[in-house]
């Protein structure tokens, strides 16, 4: 079984580009579960529902999503009603939507979770640990993989919860700092792990956005409006090769399409 996991989309860009190109990859590469984080996908805002159905038609199984999901609030409905599209799953109570789902995937029980962590990063969620293990506990015997995708800044908490849940969760990747890193592994109890897998959204700029209008912002300090990069879009991520009969990694691949 192949998993392909995206980095977040960063565009509209980001969206009309697996829209041209990620079945062609799927059927390429022969991708069983393609997992894509969509928190930027309507350019900062969060994905629209319109967003979302594009994504899905695109070749998405399942959507994840950070601190930007809910800021449209035109996809709280739509993440109510829709278990393939995920928020954090440390958002409070009251909040639309769910932070976990099982998927069939070739007649195999996928478990999805998604989590935000909680330092140098807003809003400011409770820490993410308690939450995923209430939600891996009460599908105890309902799947045969857990994916974790944790959103956050901080390279050392994505790690920790790695190392937290290495053997219970089976691979665990981190989303939301849009650099593809370099770190991929598989963890002493057979957790799979990279730190960051990267965005889909122009190249050529400072994490999707126009290089002039960010070093704007930074040197003004003033509340100045990012601009989308001038560069080829791209889409980077990860490709997990599953064992199907230990339901364990055995491989890790960075790609770029």
């Amino acid at each position: 079984m192949k998993i392909l996991v995206i980095g977040d989309v960063t565009s509209l860009g980001g969206v009309k580009h697996l829209e041209r190109s990620l079945w062609r990859y799927r059927d390429q590469h022969r991708i069983d579960l393609v997992l894509v984080n969509a928190e930027n996908a309507g350019f900062i805002t969060g994905p629209s529902p319109e967003v979302a159905n594009r994504l899905f038609d695109a070749g998405a199984d399942c959507l994840t999503g950070g601190n930007h999901t809910l800021r449209a609030r035109s996809i709280w409905s739509y993440i109510d009603e829709e278990d393939r599209m995920l928020r954090p799953i440390n958002f409070g109570s009251d909040a639309p939507g769910q932070g976990y789902t099982v998927l069939d995937v070739s007649g195999r029980k996928i478990m999805v979770i998604n989590a935000m962590g909680n330092v140098h990063i807003e809003p400011n969620l409770d820490s993410p640990f308690d939450y995923i293990e209430r939600a891996l506990a009460r599908e105890e015997g309902k799947y045969e993989l857990a994916i974790l995708d944790i959103h956050a800044e901080a390279t050392g908490e994505k790690l920790a919860i790695a190392h937290a849940f290495d053997g219970k969760i089976g691979i665990v990747y981190g989303t939301h700092t849009h650099v593809q890193t370099a770190d991929e592994q598989i963890l002493p109890r057979g957790t799979a792990y990279i730190t960051d897998v990267g965005m889909c959204g122009e190249s050529g700029g400072i994490l999707g956005m126009a290089p002039d209008s960010v070093v704007a912002r930074m040197r003004s300090k003033l509340p100045l409006s990012f601009e989308v990069a001038k560069g080829a879009p791209v889409a980077e991520g990860a490709v997990f090769t599953v064992d199907e009969r230990t339901m364990k990694v055995t491989n890790i691949e960075r790609v770029k399409f």
